[in-house]
């Protein structure tokens, strides 16, 4: 662990010469290091670079012609102060703040806890409070995989524990650019840039993929845990786990190759993705949440996707490249739309149903609900793949550019909303647009659609692939893993 200890000064005017301030006379220098020059603020020059009016190697305080350095303090009154160290840290002390002469210390941890994206800086003494919040500008240090665009930021908070806890926990204030969080405190401690930890639901499966929750339960589809391995590796089960646990259970006996999910108020739906060996077919299935009751209620090419409403399901065919509708107990199934490629994600609104088709056409498409002509929203995409739609816009994630684009619902010119490396589920919340990117930073985001600013709710994630985001509850994702068995699922809810 690397500890750099910063104990700084900034004083009154009435106080800048004086030793206990740790100023000098004017002209000569100071003993942290740096030439004060005339004595003036603003007026010294030292290889720190110019900060708040004054420059320092070790540090500079606004309005004071000091040069802290290692082995000095901060000291502040009741007129306020700003501390600026050379990696950027800031504590900015308002007038009214303290209301006598108070020595505060800095020391650098650079190893932090876990989710750290900065140094931790150990503010002293720990547990001095204020009579009006301190501001801290808390640098962001971590490498990421990928650069971040022009208007996409960490979701970095500055997290501090209370003295003699490592209980961390964010503060309110969390104002993000590329390279720094501001935030406020009252209170001095341990302190750092972190991220929110995102919360494990189900870890050890392998390959999970398919989402789908209701007010109580998040569901899932994955092939298991080694340990309910039935040696077929094309079996899967479809499982739920109630929020806010992490004790997910199976609701159906194992199914070859479950790929897509829907829930209503009584039932699941998924897709089976049948098995050359032994015939199985590919089919529509659904369970009771009630009875766990199984039922096959469509066996048709290979189904990749379901959707539905309150009177009927939809449902894709990635062997015949059909969109197919049924009512919601079954029946027969009838084109929706064919040429559709391998429609693996849908969408809906009211009136239309919305898909992409992959690889296998790059492009985007609609249709009415009730039948008629399929309408291409959007042409030679690079490998489409989630999507999503309001009142207006349709949205799309490519696999291929790594691209999320939107384009009006009434056809017209398409607009990028992130640029990431290989973009896969999408989710639609209010304005905001979850989005996951398996490669690059392997990141969970969040696009807000007013101010066109991206937020990285987490990295460096085990290959994100579906994300969901029902109202009122946080956002949750799948993670394939890298290897069999390493798949989780995982949730997000911001402070």
């Amino acid at each position: 662990m690397t500890r750099t200890l910063f104990m700084v000064l900034a004083c009154a005017a009435a106080a800048l010469s004086s030793a206990s301030c740790g100023g000098t006379d004017k002209g000569n220098r100071s003993t942290g290091g740096g030439d004060t020059g005339s004595g003036d603020a603003g007026g010294s020059d030292a290889s720190g670079g110019d900060v708040n009016g004054s420059d320092a190697s070790g540090g500079a305080t606004s309005g004071t012609g000091a040069q802290p350095g290692s082995g000095q303090q901060f000291s502040v009154d009741a007129q306020g102060a700003t501390f600026t160290a050379e990696d950027g840290f800031t504590i900015d002390v308002p007038p009214g703040a303290v209301s006598e002469d108070t020595v505060i210390t800095i020391e650098r941890i650079d190893e932090a806890p876990e989710g750290a994206v900065g140094p931790m800086y150990v503010l002293g003494p720990e547990g001095l409070t204020f009579a009006r919040p301190i501001t801290l500008t808390l640098p962001i240090t971590v490498e990421l995989k990928a650069e971040l665009g022009e208007n996409t930021v960490l979701g970095a908070y500055g997290f501090t524990a209370q003295e003699g806890s490592d209980d961390f926990a964010p503060l309110a204030r969390h104002d993000v650019s590329r390279d720094s969080v501001v935030t406020e405190t009252d209170r001095l401690s341990r302190i750092y840039p972190g991220m929110i930890l995102p919360t494990p639901m189900a870890s050890q499966h392998r390959y999970p993929s398919a989402l789908a929750a209701d007010e109580s339960f998040l569901y899932f589809a994955s092939g298991g845990t080694e340990d309910v391995a039935t040696g077929d590796n094309n079996d899967g089960f479809i499982y739920r786990v109630r929020l806010g646990t992490a004790e997910p259970e199976a609701m159906i006996p194992a199914d070859p190759d479950p790929k897509a999910l829907w829930v209503d108020g009584s039932h699941v739906y998924w897709a089976s993705g049948g098995d050359d060996d032994p015939v199985i077919p590919s089919a529509l299935r659904r369970v009771d949440k009630a009875s766990l009751e199984v039922e096959t209620l469509a066996q048709v090419g290979y189904v990749v996707s379901v959707i539905g409403d309150a009177s009927a399901l939809y449902f894709g065919d990635g062997d015949g490249g059909n969109i197919y509708t049924m009512p919601l107990d079954g029946g027969e199934p009838v084109v929706l739309a064919s040429d559709a490629g391998r429609p693996a994600y849908l969408a809906q609104d009211a009136e239309n149903l919305y898909w992409t088709g992959g690889a296998a056409t790059n492009k985007v498409y609609k249709v009415a609900k009730s039948g008629g002509e399929v309408t291409v929203i959007a042409d030679d995409e690079a490998e489409p793949a989630g999507i999503a739609v309001d009142a207006e816009f349709v949205y799309w994630a490519n696999a291929g550019d790594g691209g999320v684009f939107k384009a009006p619902i009434a056809g017209g010119q398409k607009t990028l909303v992130h640029q990431g490396s290989s973009m896969s589920g999408l989710a639609l919340r209010g304005s905001t647009l979850f989005s996951t990117d398996t490669r690059g930073n392997r990141s969970v985001n969040a696009h807000d659609l007013e101010s066109n600013r991206t937020v990285l709710l987490a990295f460096g994630q085990p290959v994100p692939w579906r994300v969901i985001a029902p109202e009122g509850q946080g956002v949750f994702w799948s993670n394939a893993g890298d290897y069999r068995y390493q798949g989780q699922v995982a949730s997000y809810h911001a402070p």
